[in-house]
């Protein structure tokens, strides 16, 4: 897939060097996730895709293209202390899983960012290339679910066009809290393609501040 970038982010794919910092940013997103994901396991899977966005200020490793830049030397941690990310490593900053359901639809399992790395368009950018990566791939739709509190989640959605087709009754098994069901439908589509342009030419001027 094509790699959007500001100056300040980057999107790949996983590897498997990435998954101390996957593990915890999810661990800090999802508190109560219990089994936690294994992305060593879902690395291997098919019907997965993870994609990771990368600071491209805040990383460990040198740039050939700036010989003369710094690596970090403590980045911002979480309480316990522990980033996951050590000298050499891209500094991660986000994550987006998915599933394959089927040949026509995606699935959002889970996205998560860094809790110092909020309110920085991260998430957008992570939900903008997963619609690019399942455009690619051949989908149609792409679905997922989020809890029916979680306002700013669900103008982010509502924003790619995503609409609720339904409830899930009691689904966050840490306080029962209901989930809106979230798709948009007919991504292939020209017009959808175009509120995709419109939406990046914004997001690209919010990741180079």
């Amino acid at each position: 897939m094509d790699k959007p970038k500001g100056n300040n982010q980057s999107i790949r794919k996983m590897k498997n060097e990435d998954i101390s910092q996957v593990s915890l940013i999810e661990s800090d997103a999802f508190p109560q996730l219990f089994p936690p994901t294994s992305f060593r396991k879902e690395l291997q899977r098919e019907i997965s895709t993870i994609l990771v966005a990368i600071s491209n200020s805040n990383t460990g490793e040198k740039k050939e293209s700036s010989p003369h830049s710094k690596p970090i030397k403590s980045p911002v941690s979480y309480r316990s202390g522990n980033t996951g990310w050590k000298p050499g490593m891209d500094f991660l900053t986000g994550y987006i899983f998915l599933w394959d359901t089927t040949f026509e639809e995606s699935h959002i399992m889970s996205i998560g960012t860094r809790r110092s790395h909020r309110r920085k368009g991260i998430g957008e950018l992570l939900l903008y290339s997963a619609l690019i990566n399942s455009i690619k791939k051949g989908a149609r739709s792409l679905t997922l679910e989020v809890r029916v509190s979680n306002i700013p989640a669900i103008s982010l959605y509502q924003k790619y066009g995503m609409t609720t087709q339904g409830l899930r009754k009691s689904y966050y098994t840490d306080n029962r809290e209901d989930a809106k069901i979230m798709t948009v439908a007919d991504i292939q589509s020209l017009d959808y393609r175009h509120l995709l342009n419109s939406k990046w030419k914004k997001l690209e001027k919010r990741l180079k501040k």
